[in-house]
């Protein structure tokens, strides 16, 4: 059992200990390891730490009962405005071993009730094409509205669109 709560400044650490963790299991053979290498918990924990203090930022977290954060939503407005979508999730990561429990869906509820109080009614989200999780938005109800080639990854990248952010509530 998990519960979800808004992150707080001092959950920074944790935040980034399941973004590195999900990184290295998720995009293995997907990103050049030399990407993967760069990745340190001390760059991601300032980076979280940095999101936690800019109000565009919202976090909300996945939490055990003894407090163990396994997961966790980063997202808010839309960051391009080269789109119709005003919403957007900017990132979610779970630990491999709490896939399949429902808290992404549970996440991504969080968010888009926030979301929609803030007066935001659609939302997109910037997927690897080659992410297994893919399909997890497709799940949702996500459709393909996008697509371009990172070249710092050496990956494509797919943008899943929702035209109405109620209908991610009610799921």
């Amino acid at each position: 059992m998990v519960r979800i709560r808004k992150a707080e400044k001092t959950d920074a650490e944790a935040i980034a200990r399941v973004s590195v963790a999900s990184w290295l299991s998720t995009y293995r053979g997907i990103v050049p390891e030399k990407i993967l290498q760069k990745i340190t918990h001390e760059q991601r924990t300032e980076a979280f730490k940095k999101r936690l203090n800019d109000k565009q930022h919202l976090l909300y977290i996945a939490e055990t009962e003894t407090g163990t954060v396994v997961g966790f939503i980063n997202g808010g407005p839309e960051r391009t405005g080269n789109t119709s979508f005003n919403g957007e999730i900017y990132s979610l990561y779970i630990l491999d071993e709490y896939h399949h429990r429902q808290i992404g869906r549970q996440l991504v509820n969080v968010l888009a009730e926030q979301l929609q109080k803030d007066g935001i009614d659609s939302m997109l989200v910037w997927v690897l094409e080659e992410n297994p999780s893919k399909g997890f938005y497709e799940h949702l109800g996500g459709k393909q509205i996008d697509r371009q080639f990172l070249a710092e990854l050496e990956a494509y990248e797919i943008a899943l669109g929702w035209k109405a952010i109620d209908k991610l509530i009610a799921i």
